[in-house]
């Protein structure tokens, strides 16, 4: 299998896929939503009570990692649902299906359009944020913190990661059985609001008084990765042995 071959084609479906104005002005409005969102809780924090600062970020913690992984996944099914489907509105499928490739070399290209790009937001997300975050807090002289902390950038660095490898897998097989883009578009919502669902179980540390258990958040992030990792494995051992052109082409 040479990889090459893969990521030729990942490069091709990722620039289909930008045509799609859905997709572009979604994949933007996804990247600037997260950093600006913590970055507007930085700076009230930094203009809060140490105390009060230090209790809400304590207790919102939690939450960021599935408010920062839903504006990733939700652009990687939005790319990954244009996979084939995309392809068979152009027609530029047929064409595509008998170039020299075998199955998973073209599989793993229509994975890598929207795993490679959907990596470099979360990574810029996270990355923007806690950097902003900092400048922030020591500007008006408050003491530094990451944030999100490290329980929630073990999750997003992670367990994000699996679960949009898991999101693609399932996102490309779906396009390439349904007719048209926004019956693939529908499918991703559904997709996306079940494998969201480990990135919430931190969420069940706070406690009704808006204390949070560490010990009970990290727990929660071993577990969330053991289903995310799960997930991955199960969604991307059917990717391989279900995806097959012949199959895709007569459909």
């Amino acid at each position: 299998m040479a990889l090459w071959k893969s990521m030729v084609v990942a490069r091709a479906d990722l620039r289909m896929a930008m045509k799609v104005k859905m997709v572009k002005y979604g994949l933007v409005m996804m990247a600037a939503m997260a950093p600006i969102m913590l970055i507007g809780l930085a700076l009230l924090f930094a203009i809060s009570a140490p105390a009060f600062a230090a209790s809400m970020i304590a207790m919102l913690d939690p939450v960021m990692s599935p408010v920062i992984g839903i504006m990733v996944i939700i652009p990687a099914s939005m790319i990954s649902a244009n996979a084939l489907v995309g392809e068979k509105e152009q027609n530029t499928l047929e064409a595509l299906l008998c170039t020299p490739l075998t199955d998973r070399e073209l599989l793993i290209g229509k994975v890598l359009s929207s795993f490679i790009p959907t990596i470099a937001l979360l990574l810029g997300s996270v990355l923007v944020t806690e950097i902003a975050t900092i400048i922030i807090l020591t500007s008006v002289g408050a003491q530094a913190i990451l944030f999100p902390g490290l329980s929630s950038l073990f999750l997003l660095l992670v367990a994000g990661p699996i679960l949009i490898a898991a999101v693609v897998s399932v996102m490309v097989l779906i396009s390439g059985r349904v007719k048209r883009v926004y019956e693939a578009y529908q499918a991703s919502g559904a997709v996306v609001m079940v494998l969201l669902i480990p990135l919430i179980l931190p969420m069940l540390s706070i406690s009704n008084t808006g204390n949070v258990d560490m010990n009970l958040v990290w727990l929660s992030d071993i577990f969330t990765l053991l289903i995310a990792s799960v997930l991955a494995i199960v969604t991307w051992v059917l990717a391989i042995r279900r995806f097959n052109r012949d199959k895709i082409v007569s459909m």
